[in-house]
């Protein structure tokens, strides 16, 4: 194919989206339609998973120091204690610090009773950690149990195999149903562009007759394909930013109660855009493709009909 045929096909590509306009934007529409279902459902899930990824950050391991370790040993534990491995960070957490946040939370009355009858700080040094992988969390706190110089271990099991449970689950939920939109996506704009060349079966069975290639026939209706689905994705994420940002400011003050925070659009909203492009692309393309097969078959048998 000559670079004068392709800029040629190319250009019919563009005035065929034109002159069937009412069947493009019936493509564009129900494209658009599961392109914010699957946009609306992603953004759901990236809140839950932050604030998921929140309350993993709260979930540590409280390493308490033995008494009578010395500063060096203390020092040498933080190291001992990222070797482990699965760490994200520590926190070393002085007894002092301990005691008066202890005490910041007791009545006034009652912190001063515990001042008063004691000097000594009841509590002991320690290292607030955070791991990376809650999978690896029994393991992990095996290993820091076998560690020198660690009194006791304070950790909430039970929430860390929660939460693992509760983002694998919710990791599922959101593949099959992201998954189970895009095939519903592709099979709409299937029969969608079904209907277009349909309309269009004997401009098809004319350019076979006179001895058109199938490349020749198919790339017009590829580059509406590309165009419906570059358009359909640049839409629907105007759409999805819009409704994102009006779900926020309806919800805002139970979001603010809640003590949580939604997540900035326009951090996803580059991906957002090239997911959707995508998208929209395989969709278009892959429908004009499967649908033209059978009339690419027919060898200008419509004519006959005609």
């Amino acid at each position: 194919m000559t670079g004068s045929s392709l800029k040629y096909l190319i250009k019919e590509g563009f005035r065929n989206t034109w002159t069937n306009r009412m069947m493009s934007i019936a493509s564009i529409c129900v494209l658009m339609s599961c392109l914010v279902l699957i946009g609306s459902a992603s953004m759901i899930f990236l809140n839950i998973d932050s604030l998921l990824s929140r309350i993993e950050d709260e979930n540590v391991i409280m390493v308490y120091v033995a008494d009578g370790t010395t500063d060096e040993e203390i020092a040498q534990m933080d190291v001992n204690i990222k070797a482990v491995g699965n760490i994200e960070k520590t926190e070393f957490v002085p007894k002092e610090t301990a005691w008066a946040e202890q005490l910041a939370t007791m009545e006034e009355a009652q912190a001063e009773f515990f001042t008063q009858i004691s000097s000594d700080i009841p509590l002991p040094d320690a290292y607030k950690v955070t791991v990376t992988n809650l999978d690896q969390f029994d393991q992990t706190v095996e290993k820091l149990k076998a560690l020198d110089h660690v009194d006791t271990i304070r950790e909430n099991k039970n929430l860390a195999q929660k939460l693992v449970a509760i983002r694998q689950g919710i990791s599922v939920i959101a593949i099959v149903i992201i998954s189970v939109l895009f095939i519903i996506s592709l099979f709409i704009i299937s029969n969608t562009i079904k209907l277009t060349v349909y309309s269009r079966r004997l401009e098809i069975s004319i350019m076979k007759s006179v001895g058109a290639t199938n490349s020749f026939v198919r790339l017009p209706f590829v580059v509406e394909g590309i165009i419906l689905g570059i358009t359909s994705g640049v839409i629907s994420l105007g759409l999805v930013w819009g409704l994102y940002e009006l779900a926020i400011k309806e919800f805002a003050e139970l979001i603010e109660s809640l003590g949580l925070k939604a997540l900035a659009f326009a951090d996803y909203a580059l991906p957002m855009l090239g997911i959707f492009v995508a998208i929209g692309i395989v969709s278009g393309v892959g429908g004009s493709l499967i649908t033209m097969r059978k009339y690419l078959n027919k060898e200008g048998s419509e004519i006959s009909g005609v």
